[in-house]
Order: C-alpha cells, then structure tokens, then sequence
C-alpha cells in the first residue's frame, strides 16, 4: 500500500512538471525605461495635473504631421492619467503635477541626443535606417512636482514608427505603448 502511494505521488509530480502554460507572445519591436517615482504626489485623491505650457515637442520629418501626432499622443496620456483617477486642471488651479512630452524620429535627433535630453536609454535597435519608413521613433513622457524643474518621473519608449498616425492599427499600437509606458503612474485602489 504504500508503495503504491509513494508511486501515485512520484508520477504526481512528474506529471505536474510536464505541464506547460504558454505565455502571451511579448511584442519585442520596442523598448521602454523608466525612472524616478511619484513620491511627490499627496495620499489624497484624486491627484490633479496640468500640461506645462511648452508640454509638447515633435521633432520629425516634415512629411510628418507632428501636431497630428501631438494632439493622438497627448489624448492618449490623457486618457491614461483619467483611468487612474487623475483629474486634469487648468494651469491656474495649482495642479499637483506638471506633464510634458515629446516625439521624435532618429533622422532628426540621434540616440545620443535622445540620451543627452533625456538622460534614458532604451538600447533597442532598429533595421531601417533614419528617414527610412519604419525608423526608430522615441516617445518621451515626464512628470513634474508643482516647484522644480527637473522631472521627478520620466519614461522613453522607442521602437520602429510606420509613421501613419490615422491608421486605426497604428493608433491602437501606440494606445498600448502609451499604457505601457505609464504602468508605474499610481492609480486609485
């Protein structure tokens, strides 16, 4: 008897490591780095945030809308900062954090220029060469306390851009870079 028990326990077991769970496929054709916290910010909620005034940059080729992009990115981070109970306030109304952003395309702004601005690199590489459709892109989101200009949280992501913003495949891929990159923001329980 047991024998019989310790033989039904080992194959148990055996047959326990044998099992296997494929995970999601992870999309590797971008990179993201993050650093700082949000420390900053009081227990209270919800928490309020307001775009600086010079929030956004774009520095891409001119057969790029850059506003175009602008304006999707910064509903994008808008959207996410809502899902996590931020309030968005007027400038006026003292917000307890400062956002700002900015795109690039490696045929305007090198890596080492990324680095330089942003302190953050994401070593990944791309197989198109600047200027060539599926460039490496870089998009660039830092948080600010309401005193300080140094940015108090900060992530780059960067990876190949098809450069087609109005494509709805495109806008879903860059909703989900988007959320990715602001995974780490505190959200309300």
């Amino acid at each position: 008897m047991k024998s019989t028990l310790l033989l039904s326990a080992i194959i148990s077991l055996l047959l326990m490591g044998c099992t296997t769970v494929t995970p999601p496929q992870a999309n590797f054709s971008y990179g993201i780095a993050t650093t700082g916290d949000f420390s900053f910010l009081p227990a209270s909620k919800p928490n309020t945030y307001s775009w600086k005034a010079d929030a956004a940059v774009a520095h891409v080729p001119s057969k790029i809308d850059g506003q175009e992009y602008i304006a999707v990115i910064q509903e994008l981070i808008d959207n996410e900062l809502s899902k996590k109970g931020f309030v968005r306030v007027l400038a006026s109304q003292s917000p307890q954090m400062w956002m700002e952003f900015g795109i690039a395309t490696e045929s305007k702004v090198t890596d080492d220029e990324v680095f330089e601005s942003t302190q953050i690199s994401t070593g990944i590489q791309v197989d198109a060469k600047p200027g060539e459709k599926g460039e490496k892109g870089s998009v660039y989101i830092a948080a600010f306390a309401p005193i300080g200009d140094f940015p108090r949280w900060r992530v780059l992501a960067q990876g190949p851009t098809e450069q087609r913003i109005d494509d709805p495949s495109q806008r879903d891929e860059m909703e989900d870079i988007i959320a990715s990159m602001m995974k780490n923001v505190p959200g309300t329980p």
